[in-house]
């Protein structure tokens, strides 16, 4: 039985609400923009796209930055947690190091470009940290013991996948738009193999919790066949999953240009919709098992 009352958490499945419900709406929102844009300028690195660069070094850090400055109780003294020694154990202290270090180094290497300048090590340094803004979020959640459905190894490379996927897909929308079209089946291939990563990861890791306790069996119930299921199937498989696919399997008979370029959109929007709604069934459906015994949960449902 899932807690619908205050009272009812010491026999009910409670839900965790606060990084989800009310301002936790900003943290959720956060973590997506953060990981997409990070993500975003890892892949456009790759192929010196300043634009595509720019974009997602705004979306990870004013976007994303900004709400989770905003989700904070005192945002003025976040600096705090990242000069504390708090980064010992603490990933929210590690994540903000992580972000703080990509904007100095992701600023400088997008001015040296734009100038003219290549320095490869600025390059390496800002994919590096771009990359581990990508993934602290997962290992962030994976830390909480108490939930099923985040304390799992999976859930930061879900993360990486998730995040470097809705980058390239962003990456691709922006240099189609803007005529950089000679990078675009490059770009195809990164998305292909994410986009099977992606597929695969699901389920693999909904099966690994479910299977970890039973509190990872009332999660995954809760999620796919009960309340949120109309969010998980419609929106996280069918228009995330499906739709890309197909938009995958039509590049691959005709080529990037033979095909639609409406499909071609249509694919990135869904992709990043789908994103979107499973960070949020990951933050909704975090359970705490209820502190006596209770009966099975296929008897209370």
């Amino acid at each position: 039985m899932i807690q619908s009352r205050l009272y009812e958490f010491m026999v009910s499945y409670t839900p965790q609400t606060e990084w989800i419900d009310k301002g936790g709406v900003k943290l959720w929102l956060a973590f997506f923009f953060i990981e997409l844009g990070a993500g975003m300028f890892f892949i456009a690195s790759l192929f010196d796209n300043i634009v595509a660069m720019t974009v997602g070094w705004i979306f990870c850090e004013v976007l994303g930055g900004g709400l989770h400055l905003l989700y904070l109780g005192k945002p003025f003294r976040f600096w705090r947690m990242a000069l504390s020694s708090g980064w010992k154990t603490s990933w929210i202290s590690r994540g903000i190091m992580f972000v703080s270090l990509f904007f100095v180094l992701g600023a400088i290497h997008i001015i040296l470009l734009k100038s003219g300048v290549r320095v490869t090590g600025f390059l390496i340094a800002a994919d590096i940290f771009a990359f581990l803004t990508v993934i602290y979020g997962g290992f962030a959640m994976n830390y909480v013991n108490g939930i099923s459905l985040w304390n799992t190894a999976l859930l930061p490379v879900l993360y990486g996948v998730s995040g470097l996927w809705g980058g390239a897909e962003l990456t691709l929308g922006i240099a189609l738009t803007t005529g950089a079209v000679e990078i675009g089946p490059a770009i195809e291939e990164w998305i292909r193999i994410l986009l099977v990563g992606y597929l695969f990861l699901i389920p693999v890791y909904l099966i690994s919790v479910r299977y970890t306790s039973k509190l990872g069996q009332v999660t995954i119930r809760h999620m796919v066949f009960g309340k949120w299921s109309p969010i998980f199937w419609g929106v996280v498989v069918a228009l995330g999953m499906v739709i890309p696919t197909i938009s995958v399997i039509v590049s691959l008979a005709v080529g990037i240009e033979g095909g639609s370029m409406a499909l071609l959109y249509a694919a990135v929007l869904s992709g990043l919709i789908g994103d979107l709604a499973m960070r949020y069934l990951l933050l909704k459906c975090g359970l705490y098992s209820p502190l006596v015994p209770t009966r099975d949960y296929s008897e209370n449902k």
